[in-house]
């Protein structure tokens, strides 16, 4: 079995074999052997499973039967083993959402698995996947909640130490942890130990969570800490899996008082050049539209294309990959997502399986001298590396090969444990012997950054190294060539959506051009909304009912929240009435849609059996950031 050689692999005093003269200093922050470790794994993956999986929720209200939980054909092998096939270096798993369900025995709570019919209550979800994990050679880490919408005492000191002992039991009879992993959701309704209820606390203070690491610290030395600003860790600020570019590891946590910031607030997805700890970015997305399986979503399943694209967005610019990869309720990776992890993989062989690179004649016009030679950047090895003297801020590297060789993109490393030094690079190509500019835009390096450009096909190539805050290192140039025909097979629709052709709405508040009419109108970029611009905001509650033409057959009503990137007025909680004749309303039926602001896809209300209705009127109860309401579209879903 290959070892992941997560912390035993990288010793921060590796530099060339016996330099023949001093090595640069470090400059600026530095990471740590387990942060070095973990910019070596670069793509992992997420599995979000719990009770959810079993009610179709994304977030559980906290009042879930434990017994629901019972994947039929549950297989740890499969699911680890399909991932580390496909390239994924490591596992995390959901261990406790925020409903507070664990899916290990554990003794803080009885909303816990050992209240499940699978194996009899015997079973331990988290053991099944750290094992697999180290049969499959690959890196197992723990989510888990801070927000506990089960737990009676949670608001209280007593919750927060119940949180830190669970983080003790994963932390302690698991084996090793390669990322401890904290949500940024914190308080709000939920159950509560069999009350209804709301809870408020302050993110900042609540947890205390320096005492929390310091847990981790003492029991997982070499694991990092993920939370939305570190202490290891960030968070990209989306759930879209695109990281911006320059994305900088380096960063300065700053919370709303001025001092350190808790897990939830700083937002910052850049980094800062200047920032003064190391606390690179981690981007997430989930294969499907939601985070939890969904039968629905089955053909929803990202595309192998759009997959090699999130790849380029989030490695490419020097974070690492974060896909979450849900298990369905048999307890398998769903077919659908093999094909998919199964064609980025191919697609991943493909473009790696040959440096362009590889051969060439490498020259700098900034030398340090031996030991830190420019062929250094060439030969595989993260440990060597080229340097310029000290005095340098500049250099210019060129690539010579003996014939033409097509390329469409580049990589390039720094040694990071000198820290993260040049600020702006440039690439140019040399093809039929005239010199052009193939990169202009180059900025952060780091521990990796894979840029696109066009397909050339050139004999030399000149990165400049136009500007650096110490002398700049490069422990890799490489080039590759993107494959052609990647999959790209395209998010289909429910084939049970009805057409909205003869369907009619109106609403108890309309704005001047944002009109009721945008809600079933088929354009994603339109909106329904109440802010007015003489009226003002109209606050919830706000009603738009739709006459759908004829009695129907109804399975589901869909919802989809605007498209815009703004998160105002999003509606998260609602009531759905339905009728056949428009004076006779069904009992209402309320809930809640979850996490919209990081991912607001398509939300799914389910009906009742033998729901059939000519008319629908849904209501916004309540709604996230500002007072009024939007809605970009409705839909329903035919039995």
């Amino acid at each position: 079995m290959r070892s992941i050689g997560l912390f035993s692999a990288v010793v921060f005093s590796l530099v060339s074999p016996s330099p023949a003269v001093a090595p640069p200093a470090p400059f600026g922050p530095v990471p740590s052997a387990a942060q070095v470790a973990w910019h070596d794994l670069e793509m992992y993956a997420f599995c979000h499973f719990t009770t959810n999986t079993f009610t179709d929720k994304e977030w559980g209200f906290g009042d879930e039967d434990p017994s629901i939980f019972n994947p039929t054909a549950f297989d740890a092998d499969q699911i680890v083993g399909t991932l580390a096939k496909c390239g994924f270096k490591g596992v995390i798993l959901t261990c406790k959402h925020h409903d507070g369900y664990c899916l290990w025995p554990t003794k803080t709570t009885g909303h816990n698995i050992s209240k499940s019919p699978w194996k009899n209550g015997r079973g331990d979800m988290v053991r099944e996947f750290a094992d697999a994990a180290k049969r499959h050679g690959v890196g197992f880490g723990v989510y888990l909640s801070p927000w506990d919408r089960n737990n009676e005492h949670y608001g209280t000191p007593r919750y927060v130490e119940i949180y830190r002992e669970q983080l003790r039991e994963l932390l302690t009879n698991y084996g090793q942890i390669f990322e401890v992993w904290h949500d940024g959701a914190n308080g709000g309704d939920g159950f509560y130990g069999g009350k209804r209820d709301k809870r408020s606390i302050n993110r900042t203070t609540y947890y205390e969570w320096p005492r929390a690491w310091e847990v981790v610290r003492k029991l997982q030395p070499h694991a990092v800490v993920f939370s939305d600003v570190g202490p290891d860790v960030r968070w990209v600020g989306n759930e879209h899996g695109t990281s911006p570019y320059p994305n900088w590891a380096t960063f300065s946590p700053v919370g709303p008082d001025g001092g350190t910031a808790a897990p939830g607030h700083c937002r910052t997805q850049e980094g800062s050049p200047d920032g003064k700890s190391w606390v690179p970015a981690e981007t997430d997305v989930s294969i499907r539209p939601g985070w939890f399986w969904h039968a629905h979503q089955n053909n929803r399943v990202r595309s192998p294309k759009n997959l090699l694209n999130l790849y380029f967005n989030s490695v490419g610019r020097g974070t690492s990959f974060l896909l979450n990869v849900p298990p369905d309720r048999r307890g398998l990776i769903h077919e659908n997502d093999v094909i998919a992890l199964t064609g980025l993989k191919q697609a991943l062989d493909r473009m790696f399986s040959n440096n362009l690179a590889a051969g060439a004649k490498i020259t700098a016009d900034a030398n340090r001298g031996p030991g830190f030679e420019p062929s250094m950047a060439l030969d595989d090895n993260k440990q060597s590396y080229w340097a310029a003297p000290d005095e340098a801020r500049s250099a210019t590297m060129n690539l010579t090969f003996p014939e033409a060789r097509k390329f469409s993109v580049i990589r390039l490393r720094e040694p990071v444990r000198l820290g993260q030094r040049i600020r702006k690079f440039a690439v140019d190509v040399r093809e039929n012997g005239t010199w052009s500019e193939w990169i202009s835009d180059g900025s952060s390096v780091g521990p990796h950054v894979l840029l696109r450009g066009k397909p050339v096909s050139a004999d030399a190539v000149r990165v400049r190294i136009l500007e650096a805050a110490a002398c700049p290192c490069l422990s890799e140039i490489s080039l590759w060539l993107e494959p052609e025909g990647v999959p790209d097979n395209l998010t289909k629709t429910d084939p049970r959506a009805l057409s909205k052709d003869v369907w009619k709405a109106t609403a108890s508040f309309e704005a001047a051009g944002y009109p009721t009419s945008h809600a079933i109108d088929g354009d994603l970029k339109t909106i329904w909304s109440t802010d007015d611009a003489v009226k003002g905001e109209q606050a919830p509650p706000q009603s738009l009912t739709i006459d759908l033409g004829a009695p129907t057959d109804l399975a589901a009503v869909t919802v989809l929240p605007r498209q815009d990137g703004c998160a105002h007025a999003m509606v998260d909680r609602y009531r759905l009435e339905w009728s056949a004749d428009g004076s006779s309303w069904s009992k209402p039926l309320e809930g809640e849609f979850s996490n919209l602001k990081a991912n607001p896809v398509e939300q799914r209300i389910h009906l009742p059996a033998g729901t059939k209705a000519r008319h629908l009127r849904f209501t916004a109860l309540r709604v996230i950031e500002k007072n009024n309401v939007t809605v970009a579209e409705i839909g329903v879903i035919s039995r």
